[in-house]
């Protein structure tokens, strides 16, 4: 079967200072800490030693699930994606051994000014305070989160993880900066201002996932950088995307993305943008209507995201009381939108596959937040709460 090529040039920084071989593995690499750790640590460790070995013996590892399960369904999964954008790089699937770290996956702490509803305190500091309020401060879940806050401060306290990215940067062809939100994290340009000094910006590309509620005043560094792709994270339109998106302003949001592309078009940037889309429970009735606004916002390229996790929020555990309308809604968004028919017809073998009689636990995650926010699914989202049976 095909390789993966990450495990052979790619790791994940996480928001609490763990790694990953990449965003969607099940589980963190054990033992690395990047307050006592370096990113080359976690790439040579024998967790990945064994993770490569596993594919070049053509095994499917355990914690590539999300892919294995995509693919199943028809859908192109991060595997497939990256074999292709990195398909210049020439790797050898049989030296299992980590000895070409070129791409790195940075998501430098939690600070981040939205609570979106398929988050938490792990990515999202504007979280924490939230979290805290749902729970007695006497259970254990309050701890965790105060654990979180602390742990999401780590890129401000780790010199050696800095040191160690100096060293790094000669060989660094491609960085990938979510969040939190990247644009305001401070530490992120600074990384950026020192590949510029040192010479090394031309040879590499960067990657943002966005929030889409700030325009970075430092936006002329990436004038210096090979190529720049912003991914808007827009998941909805309108007061959809305000309710999803808690502390965002859809206004705001457009005029954000209009000044990135104006920057775009200037010329002075080697730049392109992409709508990244996560479909989940919340949206999955509203394909039509946020497709249908990227139409008019001029995107380079729409990427068909999927929610794994928050596990309540994943189409693949929609619950069977809306299979049968969302599968004739999906179909309509097929004959309507061709270009995306595959995308969408995958979302459809997702749906159908899913086993989540129980909509309770969904209901339970709206509902909480909903009286807390003093909001209402049933009222914004009106055609997936009836169908899930949710009323607040």
């Amino acid at each position: 079967m095909p390789k993966c090529i990450l495990p052979w040039i790619s790791i994940e920084a996480t928001p609490m200072g763990t790694t990953r071989p990449c965003c969607l593995a099940k589980h963190e690499i054990p033992g690395i800490d990047l307050k006592k750790h370096t990113l080359e640590d976690a790439f040579r460790s024998e967790y990945m030693d064994d993770m490569r070995k596993a594919f070049s013996e053509d095994k499917k590892p355990g914690q590539c699930s999300s892919c294995w399960m995509e693919e199943d369904a028809g859908k192109k999964s991060k595997r497939e994606y990256m074999l292709e954008k990195f398909r210049h790089i020439e790797v050898d699937y049989n030296n299992t051994k980590g000895e070409s770290l070129q791409f790195l996956d940075l998501k430098l702490g939690n600070i981040c000014n939205l609570k979106c509803r398929i988050c938490g305190t792990w990515s999202s500091s504007k979280w924490g305070q939230e979290e805290l309020d749902y729970y007695n401060p006497e259970l254990e879940g309050n701890s965790q989160i105060k654990d979180w806050l602390k742990a999401g401060q780590w890129p401000r306290t780790s010199r050696k993880f800095w040191d160690n990215m100096d060293l790094l940067l000669p060989q660094i062809k491609y960085f990938e900066f979510t969040g939190g939100e990247p644009f305001l994290i401070k530490q992120h340009f600074d990384l950026l201002e020192r590949a510029v000094e040192k010479g090394y910006a031309k040879n590499i590309d960067i990657h943002y996932n966005t929030n889409t509620t700030k325009l970075p005043k430092q936006h002329e560094i990436w004038k210096h950088f090979k190529h720049v792709q912003i991914a808007f994270s827009v998941d909805n339109t309108k007061e959809r995307f305000e309710y999803e998106r808690y502390g965002a302003k859809w206004r705001t949001s457009n005029k954000n993305i209009n000044a990135i592309h104006t920057l775009r078009d200037s010329g002075e940037y080697n730049m392109e943008t992409q709508l990244c889309t996560t479909w989940n429970i919340q949206n999955i009735f509203y394909v039509d209507e946020v497709l249908t606004w990227a139409e008019t916002m001029n995107f380079n390229s729409i990427h068909f995201n999927l929610m794994h996790d928050p596990w309540e929020l994943a189409i693949s555990n929609t619950p069977t009381s809306a299979k049968a309308e969302l599968m004739i809604y999906l179909q309509k968004c097929r004959v309507k939108h061709q270009k995306y028919a595959k995308d969408i017809e995958s979302l459809q073998h997702i749906v159908m596959r899913s086993q989540q009689e129980d909509a309770q636990p969904l209901h339970n995650k709206f509902r909480r937040t909903d009286l807390y926010r003093n909001q209402n699914f049933a009222e914004s989202h009106s055609k997936i709460a009836k169908a899930i049976g949710y009323e607040l």
